[in-house]
């Protein structure tokens, strides 16, 4: 599937997430999954904070509730060489328009046998909240799901509305997954199966959840997120589930920022990542540059 219906692009409008069959083909699974199994065995990313637990890590990541490699395509860049990068990014210029481009990927790992969930949120609730984060994310899992072993579910409707209250997992300040804590009805959701090659879609605001790994198998997804270019929220939010927190991941960030090894592959990323036609970064460039010179 190179394009959608307007009427899937209603039906996504009005519920706030999408079901769609046949977006990967085989071949694209069979890649994703042996570049995942790779990545995820290697601990690509670990050092530099891109690879953790959603949950605490209390153990490090030896034996992980639920691993996430966030942009794996910095280390296997031949995953948005693809032709299904090139297939998602045409289906999200049609929900978002001409200007909607890459902004991230992540691999998925949640084992077998564990009753570890990821728990109801919304993605805009881990943003900055003076940021409008305007994306839509593509999730692909790569082997059959069902309740089993963690398919996606949604609440429909979910993201007219405002970014609800969230905490860290378990009130935990080092967990660095969140969870709503409010404000929504579980019974409403909509549970969607999906086979290898479908997907779903959901906004940035849409709450989601994907339940407990009871098969003999690891549950493996990959994600595809694109948005439009950012600017100043409209309105005036604080996210406070942001505060007091102290996940493990970010020393390993500050150590890696200053490894003489892993500082130019960093600033060389960040600088392939940055949209040089939206003023708005610009702005936000600057203010982090005055920050770097006054530490």
């Amino acid at each position: 599937m190179t394009t959608i219906s307007p009427s899937h692009c209603e039906s996504f409008w009005k519920d706030g997430f999408l079901r769609l069959k046949n977006v990967a083909t085989h071949a694209d699974i069979g890649t994703l999954r042996n570049a995942g199994d790779r990545l995820m065995r290697e601990k690509a990313g670990f050092a530099e904070g891109l690879l953790f637990d959603f949950y605490p890590e209390a153990n490090g990541l030896d034996k992980p509730r639920l691993a996430q490699l966030h942009q794996p395509s910095h280390f296997e860049r031949d995953l948005l060489d693809m032709e299904l990068a090139r297939r998602v990014q045409r289906i999200a210029m049609q929900l978002l328009g001409p200007k909607a481009r890459f902004v991230s990927d992540s691999f998925f790992h949640k084992p077998a046998h564990t009753d570890a969930v990821t728990p109801w949120h919304q993605d805009e609730a881990f943003t900055d909240p003076r940021i409008e984060h305007r994306e839509v994310n593509f999730w692909f899992p790569l082997q059959p799901v069902s309740l089993a072993n963690g398919c996606m579910q949604f609440i429909p409707g979910s993201h007219l509305g405002p970014v609800l209250p969230h905490e860290p997992i378990g009130g935990d300040p080092t967990a660095h997954g969140l969870e709503c804590s409010s404000g929504f009805d579980a019974d409403e959701a909509v549970i969607c199966p999906l086979e290898p090659g479908d997907c779903t879609i959901h906004a940035g605001r849409t709450l989601h959840f994907a339940g407990p790994n009871h098969s003999d198998a690891p549950r493996y997804a990959y994600s595809l997120v694109f948005g439009l270019p950012r600017r100043a929220s409209r309105e005036a939010r604080s996210f406070p589930w942001h505060d007091d927190r102290h996940l493990s991941r970010d020393a390993r960030v500050r150590e890696s920022r200053r490894a003489r090894g892993r500082f130019w592959p960093y600033l060389y990323r960040k600088v392939r990542e940055f949209d040089y036609t939206n003023p708005y970064e610009w702005r936000l460039g600057a203010h982090r540059l005055a920050r770097f010179f006054k530490r």
